[in-house]
């Protein structure tokens, strides 16, 4: 994956959208646990950035510039909403498939993770979320949330610790 849209005059909104959108959609529903929620925020956020695209400088990081607002959008539906937020972890399943055992034990372990993800503070959640599921540099992670990229590794550090904590505690328990 690139970092930036191909080299292409700010005019071309739809290249933009066409490079970015499966990427976006797919980090608002992790991010929101719902997949109505997410294509509403989906939409708000190209709807923002099509109001704003004219306006951006020639070197901006079109990929970051989306994932910010797409951010922003998330953090301002939960706060206006007040309510938990489940993330939401897709498994693919390749190849012939497990036994009905394993996935059941599979299904389990993605359930306990993502009710362990979802409790993490937004930002911890939001910077775990791109670094390790959408695999963005830290660089990437400090322009979406708008901090340093010292910031961004402690809020990835910070997350991975709660919840090799929390599953550890899981694992004593059963």
């Amino acid at each position: 994956m690139t970092n930036t849209c191909p080299a292409e005059p700010p005019g071309d909104f739809g290249l933009l959208v066409d490079t970015y959108q499966t990427e976006i959609l797919r980090y608002l529903r992790r991010l929101a646990g719902d997949a109505a929620t997410a294509d509403d925020l989906f939409q708000d956020t190209f709807l923002r950035a099509f109001k704003a695209f004219s306006q951006l400088r020639s070197d901006t990081n079109h990929r970051a510039w989306l994932y910010r607002i797409a951010t922003n959008r998330f953090l301002n539906h939960r706060r206006s909403r007040r309510r938990g937020i489940e993330v939401a972890l897709v498994s693919e399943v390749r190849g012939r498939g497990p036994s009905p055992a394993a996935a059941h034990e599979r299904a389990e372990v993605v359930d306990t993770l993502r009710q362990a993800i979802a409790r993490l503070p937004k930002r911890q959640r939001a910077a775990f979320i791109q670094r390790q599921l959408h695999g963005f540099s830290y660089r990437e992670v400090s322009a979406v949330l708008g901090g340093t990229e010292t910031a961004a590794r402690a809020n990835v550090y910070h997350a991975v610790r709660r919840l090799r904590r929390e599953l550890a505690a899981l694992r004593r328990t059963t």
